[in-house]
């Protein structure tokens, strides 16, 4: 090899280190170093998924190819010692992505203006947006799709500069995985089509542009040189939607078909648009759209407080918006089919939601620097102002990412923390809608948590079967022998405040007091307690255990648990349990541990209307179960007034070893009358 072929090589080293590896390298330990500890619902859904399901379970139709990520990464780990949740390796992929597309971006600036400065400024107003940089220290699936977007981008640029099948055929490509991390993202082939319009004609617009690859990643990795061609549109039409058609199609029929089992065009489109058809989204375009539209741009930029900067950065473009007239005019048509594309879309899906406008920030960030470096003496100034504006974003993002990732403060975490002291595992957990419902057991460990999106769910949206579903898992806990712990929230949900993405509730149709009534038969069981400073109260139902120790069981409160056979037609009524025994009638209790060294009577409330009236009380042995010689038998008083019974433990065979339970028959058969059991309890 010659000098001239060493010197020629030991430049392209160079600019590989300094265009690429040096500042991916740089804007990666910004990431990592930020790195959140408080995750979104979404973000810990994908976390427990991952970490717990089989990898045929992870395939979400809207972003179908994350959930498999991040279990490959979970195995990798696994073969290399990894004992931890996936939660940090996700991030971590997340960081690198974030990094690599703030690189590309900032070499597809250089290659569209031609100037270095402009370039660092687009990977600063990128790299350190709100949305863009939060979502890149965090666990979700908008970081990764945005990378390819971004390679997307960096490609229709060069699409439009040099038409070629090659590039076509990688844009497909780029687009197709963007479309498995997030399904909206078939949204690109519009601009695509306007660039595809323009492909069999070099865009020649906008005057000279630089040739350097300086900070053009794609330049090393797909730079089709060898390639290039200039075939008429209907030419590179198919060569972009071969490679599109066959990973989005083949991805999604695999999965479907194969994985899922699909049998039918009904099931399949029913699985794929699964979001789409619960009506939660969409809809109307009115004023609280337009305005959430304002929130959720200004947002993707800045926390709330600082719309200021945003505005600035409108300002820039607007100010120089002649000097599109020099950019590259194919580019601009696409950039702008970009924006209003992805814009009108989410205005209409959801415009608050920032994440969803992360895939409009570069396009957005790209015009404004194409406007920019279409100007003479106007454009420093302007230069300067886009620089102040995104050092401003830096040092305001810095801290807010901080601030919303750290776990000491996060309220939700701190209620976790609380309830995880006021119950016990296997207790129930009833809680609002939102992250508590994993937060719970993610971070403490308590499997046991019900909501009411879980119960809609599960019931298919039936107010009256999920209303079921609540009270069952209820009773289902205590018949258990635990405990029941209840957000106040979540046993009468508010709704959203004004201008906030409705609730749960009101996406299911439902009023606080229908939800408050499903609860109503349990409410004289549940105590108001506190779970600390600045938290909401809470409500308990005691488990069984704990009331044998204590006041014993008030079944004029509720059942407690306690299950009956062949009691015929009951009633829980303010008198007690009301019930019509028939053959062999039996009341039995939730598993107990009691300690029959403390007490030494046992007290009955009871009153009977029928002509059998041989009450007998059985003690359970150690495998649960009842004998003669472990049990008291009582003759009860005639009549609907109540009558306490204490009968003396003292002396009963039965009553000397473990006792697991309890079990009431209060009369030996029925004869169409009935009997109200008023109390059960233990008298030391």
């Amino acid at each position: 090899m010659n000098a001239p072929e060493n010197r020629k090589r030991g430049i392209g080293n160079r600019e590989l280190v300094v265009g690429f590896l040096l500042p991916v390298a740089c804007c990666l330990g910004l990431y990592l170093l930020t790195l959140t500890q408080v995750h979104t619902f979404d973000a810990l859904s994908y976390i427990l998924d991952i970490d717990r399901k089989p990898w045929p379970e992870l395939f979400h139709p809207h972003h179908l190819a994350y959930g498999p990520l991040g279990a490959l990464l979970r195995a990798v780990a696994l073969l290399f010692g990894w004992r931890g949740s996936a939660a940090l390796l996700i991030q971590t992929t997340n960081a690198l992505a974030g990094a690599v597309g703030v690189t590309i971006f900032a070499g597809v600036v250089r290659r569209a203006t031609g100037r270095v400065d402009l370039s660092v400024v687009g990977a600063l107003l990128l790299g350190s947006s709100y949305a863009f940089w939060y979502y890149a220290v965090e666990v979700e699936v908008y970081t990764i799709a945005c990378l390819f977007l971004i390679l997307a981008l960096a490609l229709l640029s060069d699409l439009l500069h040099r038409p070629s099948l090659a590039l076509a055929a990688a844009l497909g490509l780029a687009q197709g995985f963007a479309v498995l991390f997030h399904q909206t993202n078939v949204l690109l082939s519009v601009p695509v089509a306007v660039a595809l319009l323009a492909g069999g004609r070099r865009d020649e617009g906008g005057g000279s542009r630089s040739s350097s690859f300086i900070l053009h990643p794609s330049s090393f990795i797909l730079h089709p040189s060898s390639f290039i061609l200039h075939p008429s549109s209907f030419i590179l039409l198919p060569a972009y939607l071969l490679p599109l058609a066959l990973i989005v199609g083949g991805s999604y029929l695999w999965v479907g078909l194969g994985v899922s089992g699909f049998r039918s065009w009904a099931e399949l489109s029913a699985w794929m648009e699964g979001y789409a058809r619960t009506g939660w989204w969409g809809g109307t375009v009115d004023g609280s759209k337009i305005a959430g539209l304002g929130v959720g741009l200004s947002t993707a930029v800045t926390p709330p407080g600082w719309e200021i900067l945003p505005l600035g950065l409108l300002v820039v473009l607007i100010v120089n918006l002649r000097g599109l007239r020099s950019a590259p005019r194919g580019l601009t048509w696409v950039l702008l089919a970009w924006l209003l594309t992805y814009g009108a879309f989410f205005l209409w899906w959801e415009p608050s939601n920032i994440e969803f406008w992360i895939a409009s920030l570069p396009p957005f960030y790209l015009l404004i620097l194409l406007a920019v470096s279409g100007q003479n003496a106007g454009g420093r100034w302007s230069v300067v102002a886009l620089f102040v504006l995104g050092l401003a974003m830096f040092g305001i993002n810095i801290s807010a990412i901080h601030q919303r990732g750290d776990e000491s403060t996060d309220l939700q975490r701190q209620m976790t923390n609380a309830l995880a002291t006021k119950s016990a595992p296997g207790d129930l957990l009833v809680v609002p809608d939102g992250l508590l419902e994993l937060y719970l057991p993610y971070y403490a460990g308590r499997e046991s948590v019900i909501s009411l999106t879980q119960a809609m769910t599960a019931s298919g949206s039936d107010w009256p079967a999920a209303c079921g579903t609540l009270r069952g898992r209820v009773e289902l806990a205590l018949s258990s022998g635990y405990a029941v712990v209840a957000v106040g929230d979540a046993l009468r949900p508010n709704p959203a405040p004004v201008g906030e993405p409705p609730s749960m509730m009101e996406r299911f149709r439902l009023t606080p007091d229908q939800v408050a009534d499903c609860y109503a038969p349990l409410s004289p069981m549940f105590q108001v307690a506190r779970l600390g400073p600045g938290l909401p109260d809470y409500r308990r139902i005691a488990p069984s255990q704990e009331l044998a120790d204590g006041v014993g069981w008030d079944f004029r409160r509720g059942a407690w648990g306690w299950r009956g056979e062949n009691i015929g037609p009951t009633d829980k009524s303010a008198a007690g349990w009301v019930l019509t025994p028939g053959a062999d009638p039996s009341l039995r209790s939730p598993p107990l541990t009691i300690d029959v060294s403390r007490y030494s009577a046992i007290e009955l409330r009871i009153a009977a209307s029928t002509t059998a009236r041989d009450a007998q009380i059985f003690f359970l042995d150690a495998d649960g179960q009842a004998s003669e010689d472990r049990s008291l038998r009582v003759t009860l008083q005639p009549g609907p007034a109540m009558h306490t019974y204490r009968l003396d433990l003292r002396g009963v065979s039965g009553w000397g070893s473990r006792v697991s339970g309890l079990r009431l028959d209060p009369v030996g058969a029925g004869d169409g009358g009935g009997v109200t059991v008023e109390s059960i309890r233990l008298l030391p």
